[in-house]
């Protein structure tokens, strides 16, 4: 009786959570700001019957009860591999070095898709989460997380800009962007619709922008720009906030890949905005491709989308923090080694790093 319940309250957190996917609002007055169109030929994001659309026109994802029936049917095996996950190898950050730091250009892996950018004296953490639980109340029910943050949050240097892809809850996390506004008072840059749902928060210094807009901020040039996936945080939500992809441009320019499938939106912003010194691209959740597919690259598209993108450097995150996906959580490292042997990419441009280990790019 205790599994079954069990059971039913992780099939409830999944639902709640928007997990199934993996599976023009205003500009805040926000002083010091300057809005533009840095673009080029990017397009705006598609709307149809008030919700947002990918820019494929024969995208699709897989029915409600196909994903409902095969999560049910994987959950058992989710719930009891869990168990015996051993937390990936962490390094031990240089948190002084990283809070002295005004010049040098460094990337920081935390763990799933949360990074610490540090580009011209600006710090930057992309789709923050450090909790140790993903779901709809406020961390207590959900997915665990079983390898901790890199970094402890109260350890961060001052943060000045979060990036936000989309509104899932391991990319939109509650409790961690509450404690990152109490902490730093950061600018939140977020796709259109989520500006609305921080503020409900409390959390008023946000810019939201569509696709091909762009934020100037402390010298960066922040631009929004495509990706293929979705939004929801219930199962009478989706679609009604945008998700994206980041660009920032300074000395150097970076790419944040957010969750994506693979499709031809990477050489459009390659084309248009790179080339790159780094991208940051997903490498996990791509099982069962049945679902994963249209909304999530295997490891070998996201070495394709770092060719189309015409990156000089990647780093490989989304995966080894959180399952919620069925492949083994070794496994998208062993994938991208064998394709970076199959095509001859030189090693030391492809990056994955331990949670808590600093780069320089």
């Amino acid at each position: 009786m205790r599994n079954f319940r069990r059971l039913t309250i992780l099939v409830v957190g999944f639902m709640l959570s928007g997990f199934l996917l993996a599976s023009a609002a205003s500009l805040g007055v926000v002083p010091g700001l300057e809005r533009g169109q840095a673009g080029g030929e990017l397009p705006r994001a598609p709307r149809r019957d008030g919700t947002f659309r990918n820019l494929d026109p024969d995208f699709h994802r897989t029915s409600n009860w196909i994903r409902v029936r095969l999560y049910l049917l994987s959950l058992t095996g989710i719930v009891s591999s869990v168990r015996h996950f051993a937390p990936l190898p962490t390094a031990a950050p240089d948190v002084e070095a990283l809070r002295k730091n005004h010049h040098d250009t460094t990337v920081t892996w935390i763990g799933h898709s949360t990074l610490l950018v540090q580009l011209d004296g600006v710090n930057l953490l992309t789709d923050p989460v450090w909790s140790q639980r993903l779901g709809p109340l406020s961390g207590t029910v959900g997915v665990k997380r079983f390898t901790p943050p890199g970094i402890a949050l109260e350890d961060l240097p001052p943060i000045d800009v979060v990036l936000i892809s989309h509104d899932h809850y391991d990319h939109l996390d509650e409790p961690t962007v509450r404690r990152l506004a109490h902490a730093f008072n950061p600018l939140f840059v977020a796709p259109l619709g989520i500006k609305p749902w921080l503020e409900v928060r409390g959390i008023t210094k946000v810019v939201e922008l569509d696709w091909s807009e762009s934020v100037k901020v402390k010298g960066l040039e922040i631009v929004c720009a495509p990706a293929q996936h979705g939004s929801g945080r219930s199962l009478i939500d989706s679609g009604r906030r945008l998700w994206a992809s980041w660009v920032v441009i300074g000395s150097k320019r970076f790419y944040f890949g957010g969750d994506s499938g693979y499709a031809s939106h990477f050489e459009m912003i390659g084309h248009l905005l790179g080339p790159f010194d780094l991208a940051a691209l997903p490498i996990g959740s791509y099982t069962p491709r049945i679902i994963a597919r249209p909304v999530h690259m295997s490891p070998e598209e996201a070495l394709q989308a770092m060719h189309d993108l015409r990156a000089a450097t990647f780093i490989g995150i989304h995966w080894g923090t959180y399952k919620i996906a069925r492949e083994p959580y070794e496994e998208p490292p062993r994938r991208i080694a064998a394709e970076v042997e199959r095509l001859k990419i030189d090693p030391h441009t492809v990056w994955l790093p331990e949670p808590g280990e600093t780069l320089d790019w």
